[in-house]
């Protein structure tokens, strides 16, 4: 593993925006549309520094010899609110690896996400379950998912290599 993972820290919070909002042409339906202006505003520098220092966000980050290479976010202990990796460090397990770090200090079982178009196939591998077909808000396109750590585990493979 060429990365570690630690808790974000405020001054993290323009590194982790820039890689939020770099991916915005995925989730975003039109960012000129008003409602996609209202949202990459609550994504700048300073928003995303008030959230790490609630109560109410966990987020973590993914650490290479480049920087943040990798965010998670979690939200009330179940909303999994960010997951976004750098485009040149995919395929390195880093959205498993902060997915399975978040997931283990939550304390939760079951989680939420709204999920972009081009994530679903991520979160599937995960464990989650689309809930409803594609939606649209706040200017915003995604898929509503769940992840139930009971029905994971009762799909894991056995011994055999079968599913149980």
């Amino acid at each position: 593993m060429d990365f570690i993972i630690r808790q974000a820290v405020e001054t993290d919070a323009h590194a982790i925006s820039g890689l939020v909002t770099g991916w915005a042409h995925h989730y975003l339906e039109d960012p000129d549309l008003p409602e996609a202006s209202s949202f990459l505003a609550s994504l700048t520098p300073a928003s995303t520094a008030e959230r790490i220092a609630t109560g109410e966000f966990k987020y973590y980050v993914a650490l290479d010899d480049l920087g943040v290479c990798g965010v998670i976010a979690i939200r009330d202990t179940s909303h999994l609110y960010h997951l976004f990796v750098r485009g040149d460090a995919h395929g390195r397990g880093i959205a498993r690896a902060l997915w399975e770090h978040a997931k283990a200090l939550s304390g939760s079982t079951r989680f939420i996400v709204n999920s972009s178009l081009p994530a679903v196939p991520v979160y599937e591998r995960f464990g989650f379950v689309a809930k409803d077909t594609p939606q649209s808000a706040r200017g915003l396109t995604f898929v509503p998912m769940a992840y139930d750590e009971a029905a994971d585990s009762a799909c894991a493979p056995t011994a055999l290599g079968g599913l149980a």
